[in-house]
């Protein structure tokens, strides 16, 4: 007779730097204090690192199969729960045509579901895709000369393509976890690496590789790609959707997904002159904090740093500071600052990394949040004014061709601005600036009290090699394109904007999860 065995979840075990090599099996025995016989197996499916304290662990969760046991009172050990996968969707007949505008990861996860249904949508892009949008990034670091149109932010995967690729959210697990092995199928890491570590990444060297294998896959599933072409507003018959008005010529559609990214001004634009229902939104900005990566691994790690089991430190600052909430923003742990402009006369500043996180520079912004009481104008549109207004004065401080204005952290503190620059690895250059000419003085008057708690915080922050880099105005969409609870747009049947860009979603897991909860939207709008 075989013997009955039970799978079970073992959670939140806590060990040492120094039990990290030690089997699955052996783990989950000396969690119950069995002998290690008894499992018939262990798998590892959630890791993390506790930094707190002078000795970081690690923190698993496991999935295990066992001969014994017996629930009791210890809430982490308990029945494995039944894994609940994201059903199909219904499939929609008489094939209806659907545009998504912008290939981001929202438009890309929106295509992805919409051809479960059986639907095939026309897919539009301002920018290029691979390899014209790489030679346009490439020269504007390298000669700062930018193209408008193919950049950091326009062009195939959006503004996150060149990033550190962190797919880390605090959404409902069920679709991040579909959005997460979707993207680990086409190549964005592996198992380890993107469905079990707690904040997984995929890194710029990887990007590419994935977008273009789902661009393959939407294809195969007969959706169109059509790159370079501008979208510039919508064809309407009294309230209702009828297709999409190009830079040259129009698209016919009877339901569109608006996913153009958070730096489409021009759109937000037309649109607002169409009478599309649109609002500010609060966003954040701020500058760009670089340190030696080694000086933060022994900050968070202590003499635990360059251990094999941690890779790069990492961390996550905030409080509130003359009422204003001051806090760190996308990390970059072994990584690089990169100039994000879209238009002529104006910077903008981001981090990247590659997937091993190797540059030996730390980067995060450090951005303070401002409200539509903030912008120098009202209505929908006076948070692009805001930040066009920073990003001109960020411009011209750094003496133009998209050179960073730059300054120590010390003497940003200090209120002086003496000191000779520290590397960043930040193309085309840097130049000496005062960052608080940049910033209205109640955004810099909050940074500078933030930095100087947390530096207080975090001993060893305030260094002669660490640097602050201006700036940091794209943390999130300034415009919210208003849309009704079943997904579509107040002012528009069968216009359904999308993600970060129309103001619902911040970062790449987060928008690809509004994609597919849009493309669900439509499906549902399109099967009345």
């Amino acid at each position: 007779m075989k013997e009955k065995t039970h799978e079970i979840l073992v959670r939140n075990l806590s060990i040492r730097l120094d039990q990290y090599q030690q089997s699955p099996c052996e783990l989950v025995a000396r969690r119950l204090g069995v002998n290690p016989k008894s499992i018939v197996k262990a798998e590892i499916i959630r890791r993390a690192i506790d930094a707190r304290g002078k000795s970081p662990k690690l923190v698993l969760h496991l999935r295990a199969r066992v001969h014994e046991f017996h629930a009791g009172s210890d809430p982490d050990i308990i029945p494995l729960p039944s894994y609940e996968r994201l059903a199909g969707p219904k499939e929609i007949k008489g094939k209806p045509t659907v545009a998504i505008v912008g290939t981001g990861p929202a438009g890309l996860f929106a295509a992805w579901r919409l051809v479960q249904a059986g639907l095939a949508p026309t897919i539009i892009d301002r920018g290029p895709g691979f390899p014209q949008r790489h030679e346009a990034v490439q020269s504007l670091r390298d000669n700062g000369v930018l193209d408008t149109e193919a950049n950091f932010h326009f062009g195939l995967g959006g503004g996150g393509t060149y990033s550190d690729g962190k797919l880390y959210t605090r959404l409902d697990r069920t679709m991040v976890r579909t959005v997460l092995e979707v993207l680990q199928q086409h190549g964005a890491g592996s198992r380890d690496e993107i469905l079990i570590d707690a904040h997984p990444h995929v890194g710029t060297d990887r990007w590419p590789d994935v977008l273009q294998s789902l661009v393959v896959f939407l294809q195969e599933k007969g959706c169109t790609f059509q790159f370079k072409t501008l979208v510039t507003g919508t064809i309407r018959q009294g309230k209702k959707l009828r297709g999409l008005r190009l830079e040259q010529g129009s698209i016919h559609c009877q339901a569109a997904i608006l996913a153009p990214g958070n730096s489409s001004r021009d759109l937000y634009e037309s649109l607002h002159t169409e009478g599309i229902t649109m609002e500010p939104k609060a966003f954040a900005v701020g500058v760009r904090m670089v340190h030696p990566q080694s000086l933060i691994d022994e900050i968070q790690y202590g003499k635990a740093a360059g251990h094999p089991a941690l890779g790069p430190a990492t961390y996550r600052l905030s409080g509130k500071f003359s009422g204003r909430g001051v806090y760190s923003f996308c990390m970059c742990p072994g990584g690089e600052v990169i100039p994000t402009p879209t238009e002529p006369g104006l910077l903008a500043i981001n981090g990247m990394s590659d997937s091993r996180r190797s540059s030996g520079k730390a980067n995060s912004a450090m951005v303070v949040q401002v409200s539509p009481g903030d912008f120098p104008s009202p209505g929908p549109l006076g948070g692009v004014e805001f930040q066009r207004k920073i990003e001109k004065a960020a411009y011209q401080a750094g003496g133009g061709n998209y050179a960073a204005p730059g300054q120590l952290l010390l003497d940003f503190l200090a209120g002086t601005h003496g000191g000779k620059l520290a590397e960043t690895h930040y193309r085309p250059s840097v130049k000496k600036a005062d960052l608080d000419n940049l910033l209205p003085s109640a955004v810099s008057q909050s940074l500078r009290q933030g930095l100087a708690g947390f530096c207080k915080r975090m001993k060893g922050l305030a260094n002669d090699k660490a640097m602050l880099l201006g700036v940091e105005s794209r943390t999130s969409s300034p415009v919210r394109i208003v849309r009704n609870p079943d997904g579509m747009s107040s002012s528009t049947d069968g216009l359904f904007p999308t993600g970060e860009g129309a103001g619902y979603a911040g970062g790449i897991t987060s928008s690809a999860v509004d994609g597919i909860r849009q493309a669900d939207a439509v499906i549902e709008f399109l099967s009345r």
